[in-house]
């Protein structure tokens, strides 16, 4: 069979230069931040193209992967490329994205210090919130593992292996930092003490301020949780309004606490990659988890009005609970040690009574 070597980098220059809603179905991002994208890469981050295969071309096959989570044999008959083709220039891009993912999934200067504009201008969570910086939890990725690591890897909940990703995300539902790779079976809690221990990229909370987290984790410098054993998921409201100060409080954490679910909800509607059984081995798939969380940032630091952020923006919370339900909050889970301070105590105390005493 005759193969067509134009007819990818035609069908590329279409969603370029054709109609934007084609581009953006297809790769997930308007034609403007897919120019960006592709400049970056070039100028930034060592990606090349080369005399088979264009730049943009090779973007645009990895982008159409992981957004639809296509097989390489459907974008090699799609884009008229041999499969060899297509696999390399998929790691070429995945490792350029990787790259990126050390400059891009990170605090900005002094925003961990700095009271965020989103949060200051809505009264339901300020001043009593002002020293939160963000929220963070893990969520669960399917891998492909060998027999030797199934059992480790092994999630009860949704009977398959998974890894489990932490994840912290800032009010305008950008990653400022993500560990990738520990097995499903591996609780949230001990991976956020892992990696605030070990990892120097770790963005430990400065002095007064603090990430908030759900109950799965203990109530400690840093991280604010909320009241164990009092109402807090959106459903739970439905037998009426907060009667104490501490259901008010946690009625206003979990939703200030959403962010997160927010995040994650446009980064999986995002990639279908990451919410379908894995096809690539277990490395490969952690830079992928990377790549695509390191995409999700560029496109909003890089698009004004993007549908999927603007979807999970407004967003009923009650919606949002059912779209991700990979929290590992249980009031019974067995291997929860209640390890929290007096002084997190004290400062969950005083925003409750602050929030209760003025409440309208």
């Amino acid at each position: 069979m005759r193969i067509d070597r134009g007819r990818g980098w035609r069908h590329t220059m279409q969603m370029i230069n054709g109609h934007d809603q084609e581009c953006y179905e297809t790769l997930r991002m308007h034609q403007e931040t897919f120019l960006l994208l592709c400049g970056r890469l070039k100028n930034d981050y060592g990606l090349q193209e080369t005399r088979e295969c264009g730049l943009e071309e090779a973007v645009a096959m990895f982008l159409e992967t992981v957004a639809h989570d296509e097989v390489q044999r459907t974008i090699a008959t799609h884009y008229q490329r041999n499969q060899e083709t297509v696999n390399r220039k998929f790691h070429e891009v995945l490792d350029a994205l990787v790259r990126m993912s050390q400059d891009i999934i990170k605090p900005e200067a002094n925003e961990l210090r700095q009271v965020n504009p989103i949060l200051s201008s809505d009264r339901r969570y300020y001043p009593f919130f002002s020293g939160c910086i963000g929220a963070l939890d893990g969520t669960h990725v399917a891998v492909r593992v060998g027999s030797d690591n199934k059992e480790k890897y092994w999630n009860l909940r949704k009977q398959h292996p998974t890894m489990n990703v932490l994840a912290i995300c800032n009010f305008k539902m950008e990653f400022i930092y993500t560990y990738v790779g520990t097995p499903g079976r591996a609780h949230d809690s001990k991976i956020l003490t892992y990696c605030a221990e070990n990892d120097e990229y770790f963005p430990t909370p400065p002095e007064g301020k603090y990430f908030l987290v759900d109950s799965g984790y203990p109530n400690r410098k840093g991280y604010l949780s909320p009241y164990r054993k009092t109402r807090y998921h959106p459903h739970q409201w439905r037998g009426g309004a907060p009667t104490n100060e501490n259901e008010m409080f946690n009625k206003r954490h979990s939703s200030l606490r959403s962010v997160i679910e927010r995040t994650f909800g446009v980064w999986k509607g995002k990639f279908a990659i990451i919410r379908n059984p894995a096809r690539y081995d277990l490395q490969t798939h952690c830079k992928i988890v990377v790549a695509t969380m390191a995409l999700h940032n560029f496109i909003r630091k890089s698009t004004k009005n993007d549908e999927d952020f603007e979807e999970y923006e407004h967003m009923e919370q009650e919606l949002l609970e059912l779209s991700d339900s990979d929290d590992d909050d249980d009031e019974t889970q067995s291997d929860y040690v209640p390890t929290g301070d007096a002084y997190m105590a004290g400062i969950r105390n005083n925003i409750a009574e602050h929030i209760w005493r003025v409440r309208r």
